[in-house]
């Protein structure tokens, strides 16, 4: 998006203005005028001013394979299911997967199927299990308001299009409409010819923060890490375990730009018997069977950061779960 799409000149307000506004939020609040989208994860809501905040960007990072994307997949969802009294649509940018794809995912969540097994990888798909697929699809995963974007596209045509969207369901929805935007993820976006990859995050991070204050919109995005945490040197000392601000790529201008930022860990790909200074347990203490994951809320604007949630892995259904026994796996780093 070039510089000079944004406004000319920057706007003021006076304290008064701003202190009037505060206490109109704290009072709509109170009287549950003004709600955060509650998560399926009751965890998460407890940790996050009870679920994720209009007006905010969240960043959720990961390893390949440590469940960024399921999360993502499940929140599109489900934020409709624990929400039916606010309006809002989702709009996701998935460079990485048609479309079609999402949809199976959501599919195998729904029906706790892998995507092997409704895609007939190994052995055809059972007619009773397409018939049950197709029911779910019919009633309830078409219900959903969701729109996909499966074509990579640049930081201003993302931005142009969030706007139009925006705009054109602000009109059908009324005054109370807001959009969740997901983008899965960050590095997919299109460079400029000769743009680097650091450069890249952060224009993107500042288009996402100049839309949150110019519209009503959550925005989800999903990031990478680095291969920092699997040196040896953090492996071998359960201090250095937990992921940090470091190990996201471009992790200066994902982390201011974020007001929320979440990393999924999944210890049990690095081989490690116990899990950071507290020696958590790497598989499910009640299923040796079912690795455990955990989310790290290493920023939390309006909360306290340092969380660490533990989850469990069902991955291979395209969900995560929440872990309680034994004990409540909340600690702080």
């Amino acid at each position: 998006m070039e510089e000079n799409s944004f406004s000319q000149e920057l706007q003021y307000k006076r304290i008064d203005q701003a202190s009037g506004e505060i206490l109109e939020y704290m009072d709509d609040r109170r009287k549950g005028l003004v709600k955060s989208l509650a998560t399926r994860w009751n965890k998460l809501n407890d940790s996050i001013m009870g679920g994720l905040e209009w007006g905010t960007i969240v960043t959720i990072g990961g390893m390949s394979g440590s469940g960024k994307s399921s999360i993502a997949n499940e929140l599109e969802t489900s934020l409709f299911d624990h929400n039916t009294d606010q309006t809002f649509s989702v709009l996701s940018f998935n460079f990485e997967m048609l479309a079609m794809k999402q949809v199976g995912r959501k599919i195998s969540a729904k029906m706790q199927k892998t995507v092997s097994e409704l895609y007939s990888s190994a052995e055809p798909l059972p007619e009773t299990d397409f018939d049950v697929a197709t029911e779910i699809v019919k009633k309830d995963i078409s219900q959903y308001d969701i729109y996909y974007v499966d074509v990579p596209g640049t930081v201003e045509q993302i931005y142009n299009t969030i706007m139009k969207f925006h705009e054109q369901q602000l009109k059908l929805k009324g005054e109370k409409y807001g959009t969740v935007v997901f983008l899965d993820h960050t590095l997919l976006t299109k460079g400029r010819s000769g743009q680097q990859e650091r450069q890249l995050l952060s224009e993107l991070y500042r288009m996402f923060m100049f839309i949150k204050k110019k519209i009503n919109c959550i925005v989800i995005a999903l990031s990478q890490l680095n291969r920092e945490i699997e040196r040896a040197e953090r492996l071998s000392n359960p201090m250095l375990h937990y992921p940090m601000k470091k190990d996201i790529f471009g992790s200066d201008s994902v982390f201011h730009g974020s007001d929320n930022v979440l990393i999924s860990h999944k210890p049990y790909m690095l081989n490690l018997q116990t899990y950071g200074p507290n020696n958590l347990p790497i598989l499910n203490p009640m299923n040796p069977k079912q690795a455990m994951l955990y989310w790290h809320l290493i920023k939390n604007r309006e909360g306290e950061s340092g969380l660490v949630l533990g989850m469990l892995d069902n991955l291979k259904h395209n969900r995560v779960d929440e872990y309680f026994e034994p004990g409540n796996l909340n600690f702080n780093m």
